[in-house]
């Protein structure tokens, strides 16, 4: 009889925000739960504060963290939440993807259940779709809402519109609208501001602001 065992699959959680304000906690105890349902070995957890800014993605520290483990071969797995805690364009998360696969560590994302790479180390051909799928709406989502924001604008300093804000007014609808897309997306939807909140990264006062911006 064999009592060999077959050792715990080494996994990464790696969650990510783009607010100082906000916290990780919702994707670090989801990413967490997931592992202990599956039998999985965390040996690694990264939470990094990302934003949006060029400055801010040019230098990744946590990410590289993140590389360095999978080429150590310390990791065989990262567990996220969703695929855009990877990076705040498509573009972006398909190579972090796509790196990770090249180096054997399969990303599996909690809110589609699928991994990209199969136990035999092949790219899952419906993870790939699906992620591939996902991404593109995403990134077409953003366009919109830019192409959309840079129509109004030209429409109305066509009218002789002043350029830029006036001094002590808030954030106007269409900026705060491309500032959140992701937001706009999931209320669309009809999910609740808690929700959206949780899902989005971000505090339920930012999602009563998108709220209201979406019905102005």
């Amino acid at each position: 009889m064999n009592n060999l065992t077959q050792a715990p699959v080494p996994v990464a959680l790696f969650a990510r925000v783009s607010k100082e304000a906000q916290d990780f906690g919702r994707q670090l105890i989801d990413t967490q739960a997931h592992a202990d349902r599956a039998g999985l070995q965390v040996v690694a957890t990264i939470a990094e504060k990302l934003s949006g800014s060029r400055n801010s993605r040019a230098r990744r520290p946590d990410l590289d963290q993140l590389l360095s483990l999978a080429k150590s071969g310390r990791i065989r797995m990262v567990l996220v939440t969703e695929l855009s805690r990877l990076g705040r364009r498509a573009r972006e998360t398909r190579q972090v993807v796509e790196q990770l696969a090249d180096l054997g560590v399969s990303v599996f994302a909690l809110n589609i259940q699928l991994g990209y790479l199969l136990p035999d180390g092949k790219v899952n051909p419906m993870a790939r779709l699906v992620m591939t799928v996902l991404m593109e709406v995403d990134e077409m989502e953003t366009e919109r809402l830019s192409h959309r924001i840079r129509s109004g604008q030209a429409v109305a300093f066509a009218g002789g519109a002043q350029k830029g804000r006036p001094v002590g007014t808030t954030q106007d609808a269409e900026k705060l609208l491309a500032k959140y897309p992701k937001v706009v997306k999931l209320l669309r939807k009809g999910n609740v501001v808690r929700d959206v909140a949780e899902a989005a990264g971000c505090s339920t006062n930012t999602v009563l602001k998108v709220k209201q911006a979406l019905s102005s």
